[in-house]
This record gives C-alpha cells, structure tokens and sequence, in this order.
C-alpha cells in the first residue's frame, strides 16, 4: 500500500477582536487615502481603489501583528498529516 502523506491540516486560531479591529483599521486607511488622492474620479475607480489599498492594508497589518505582536490575528497552531 502506498501511504499519501502530502495532505495536511492543521489548527487555525482566529482572534476576533484583533481581526475586528483590523478590518475598521483597513477600512479607515482606504478611506483615507481615497479622500487623499482620489479628488474628481469616477465612482468605479473609488470602488477599485478603496478594494485595492483595503487590501494592501489588511494583509500587511495582518503580517505585522504576525510578527509583532504576542497574540496575533491569525495563526496556525499545528500541522499534522490526515491519511
């Protein structure tokens, strides 16, 4: 028999409040930055650019708490193999 050992899954913990804040955080420096430099555009670019720099935002803060902080927004408790 030949053993499949290339699956694995793991324990995620998500904290809510940290996410939370993240999220409000993302959204305030879009806004921001929209308010900024995105003077006498269309409405579709206002879309486009507050979905691109929210983004940009949240997954940097993201990585910074990962980095930084004691308990971060995310993170992988463990990884084991599933048969």
């Amino acid at each position: 028999m030949s053993e499949d050992h290339d699956r694995l899954a793991g324990w995620v913990s998500l904290d809510l409040r940290m996410l939370s804040i993240l999220l409000i955080f993302s959204s305030a420096v879009a806004i921001l930055v929209l308010a900024l430099h995105f003077k006498g555009r269309r409405w579709d670019e206002y879309v486009v650019g507050f979905a691109a720099v929210f983004c940009l935002a949240l997954i940097s803060s993201l990585i910074l708490t990962n980095v930084l902080a004691v308990f971060p927004a995310f993170r992988v408790e463990s990884l084991f193999a599933v048969r």
